[in-house]
């Protein structure tokens, strides 16, 4: 796909790509006298002038800029309010010049700020922004849709029909690989549909093959995913603000197995990620897949077939994600209290022991359940926060 086509407003993409630099002084202006996005200015911007804002729209000439002057100030914020820190190892690791392109893999913790503190990492490392992929689910109003497109967002449509799957999926891969591909922008993807209520983070081999749909007849699949420069990403949080939403949702289905979330459900787990104390965030970027010289799809010459290699690849980016885990006293509290015993004990003090019992304890409480699915929400909390260290413990050979 060509550089040209990526940046047609009229184009195969027109249904899921962001806006683009020349359409920002269109739609900004529009957005911003949406009451609700002057709500949020408000908010975020409290005691900006006319003239001030005026200003920093005339300055927002390019989805780069709109990003350092809109986006920026409000992640810094919701950072400095809710998180103790906010840091990421790896950096070395990317080409700072900005002229290779990635596609990061991450495990995928909160809906608006994984992808949000990623790119404020890199603004503040000044290096390139990746675009992000973002569920049509998600956008339930007008002004939502035209922000996130904004944000240098892209649409992947969660449930279209199936005569429609085919025909999105592959537009969607062509999308991404032409970004990278044509040197327009980095990409940021979970590496599944949705965030794992129990943390325990598994790439959706789903999500490879719908990258291997750009591949031309003539093309080796290794060849199309080695193009990607596919890079795994490992988010921590400290403590998940959202932790005890899910474990209700996770006895909802228990309860009735028909029960699907709602979109006020979602507006409730955005802003509840946004505003709820996070302690301290950690991003590691792991190393780009290049080698992909053991695998072929050619099976009359010994090799894999595309399952066969879209799990070896699930398997790589799982092992670099469990293996770049950052953990918290309260990762090896809950490990010994999930699974009794005090192996970790060594790992937290009484006092750190204490604070995170009662701080279960509390999200239990926010739960409102009946006493009699207490120890099922219990079991559930404790799963978030053992489930990551259990698995870099598999991965690392050290779990007995």
């Amino acid at each position: 796909m060509s550089k040209e086509l990526l940046s047609t407003k009229d184009s195969y993409y027109d249904s899921i790509r962001p806006y683009i630099d020349s359409e920002v002084q269109e739609v900004l202006p529009e957005l911003l006298e949406q009451p609700e996005v002057r709500g949020l200015m408000n908010h975020f911007f409290g005691g900006i002038s006319e003239d001030q804002l005026r200003q920093m729209v005339q300055a927002s000439d390019s989805i780069a800029n709109f990003k350092k002057i809109f986006l920026k100030p409000v992640v810094e914020k919701i950072i400095e309010s809710s998180a103790f820190s906010l840091s990421i190892s790896g950096k070395r690791k990317l080409d700072r010049s900005g002229k290779e392109k990635y596609l990061f893999i991450s495990n995928h913790r909160d809906i608006i700020l994984d992808s949000g503190c990623l790119n404020y990492l890199m603004i503040e490392a000044d290096m390139p922004m990746p675009r992000i992929a973002i569920g049509d689910n998600l956008l339930i109003k007008d002004w939502i849709y035209k922000l996130v497109r904004l944000a240098d967002a892209f649409i992947v449509k969660r449930k279209p029909s199936m005569r429609e799957m085919l025909v999105e999926s592959k537009r969607l891969s062509d999308y991404i690989r032409s970004s990278i591909g044509t040197d327009e922008a980095s990409v940021w993807l979970a590496q599944s549909e949705g965030r794992r209520k129990n943390s325990d983070d598994r790439t959706q081999t789903a999500v490879l093959k719908m990258l291997t749909m750009s591949a031309d007849k003539e093309e080796e699949l290794t060849d199309v995913l080695a193009s990607l420069h596919i890079t795994p990403v490992s988010i921590t949080y400290e403590y998940d603000p959202c932790d005890y939403l899910k474990a209700k949702e996770m006895l909802q289905k228990r309860l009735d197995p028909e029960w699907t979330k709602s979109q006020a459900d979602d507006l409730i787990n955005m802003q509840t990620g946004l505003t709820g104390q996070k302690g301290r965030i950690h991003f590691a970027i792991g190393d780009t897949i290049r080698d992909f010289s053991h695998s072929t799809q050619d099976q009359d010459k010994g090799g894999k077939n595309r399952q066969e290699l879209v799990e070896d690849l699930a398997r790589e980016i799982d092992r670099q994600i469990f293996t770049n885990y950052r953990f918290y006293p309260n990762n090896y509290v809950a490990f010994d209290l999930l699974h009794g015993g005090q192996q970790f004990a060594h790992m937290y003090s009484p006092k750190e022991e204490n604070t995170f019992r009662t701080y279960i304890e509390e999200q239990i409480a926010k739960v409102d359940a009946q006493e009699e699915h207490r120890e099922f929400i219990l079991e559930k909390l404790l799963e978030m926060y053992a489930t990551p260290l259990k698995n870099h413990l598999i991965t690392t050979k050290q779990y007995r």
